[in-house]
């Protein structure tokens, strides 16, 4: 692994193809949240950096990118120190095991998978301990497949009023994974569902009106996400290329 002061072992081609994918990334962004009647600005990439080297990922920081989210702890206790002069905000975005809470709070800023009370309770009691606060999203199981995790629907509002008497933590909004639907009409629903769910949790008062954040879309579908009111999406693949899992 390389450090900040010895020369990448990526290739000339390498880089390129990393900044020019960003480039192509940040403007089908753009151009999705414009069409939907907002800001470029109002949807900000974060970079989905699952099995990704700490090389990769100073390329896409050092292009301007700030935002990273990995899918496992020790993935992110691990590339934490390669990365840390470049100080980016690093999101929490797969499951939690209550045991990691203490590993993942030295060095993520927010938690988008928070989904039962006892996790919560968890995370705000070690924070409690450090004297610290930590931003969250909810993760709403919007396409209720068995496979993944979230709260169902229906049962976000008891979660949120749980998590809300908890006062080391600031509620930004809700995540979903999409369905992994094969058109636009099998994929939509599952974004549409948040920000529906969203709306009307702020507008009855069980969110707080500045948690307007939706955390949805990934490399596949970010712009359909986009079009249903995302102002985070998730993008990996596209890229940094496969992902490598041997």
């Amino acid at each position: 692994m390389s450090t900040p002061d010895s020369p990448s072992p990526l290739s000339a081609d390498d880089i390129a193809a990393i900044t020019g994918n960003l480039d192509e990334v940040a403007d089908r962004a753009r151009a999705a949240a414009e069409s939907s009647g907002r800001s470029g600005d109002d949807v900000r990439v974060l970079l989905a950096t699952k099995t990704q080297p700490a090389e990769k990922i100073r390329v896409a920081l050092e292009h301007g990118f700030t935002l990273i989210g990995e899918n496992k702890v020790q993935e992110i206790t691990g590339k934490a120190e390669a990365l840390a002069d470049l100080n980016p905000e690093t999101h929490l975005i797969g499951p939690l095991q209550r045991n990691k809470v203490n590993h993942t709070l030295r060095h993520a800023q927010c938690i988008q998978s928070v989904d039962t009370p006892p996790l919560a309770e968890k995370i705000n009691n070690r924070l409690d301990v450090l004297d610290e606060t930590v931003d969250y999203f909810i993760q709403v199981n919007t396409s209720r497949e068995d496979s993944k995790f979230g709260v169902a629907p229906e049962d976000a509002e008891e979660l949120i009023t749980a998590t809300r008497e908890l006062g080391r933590m600031r509620l930004r909004g809700l995540m979903t994974i999409g369905l992994p639907g094969s058109s636009p009409e099998e994929i939509r629903p599952s974004y549409s569902d948040l920000r529906e769910l969203s709306e009307k949790l702020r507008e009855s008062g069980v969110m707080p009106a500045e948690a307007t954040e939706l955390s949805m879309g990934m490399s596949g579908d970010f712009e359909l996400a986009i079009a249903e009111g995302a102002t985070m999406v998730r993008v990996g693949s596209s890229i940094f290329g496969a992902r490598d899992y041997s």
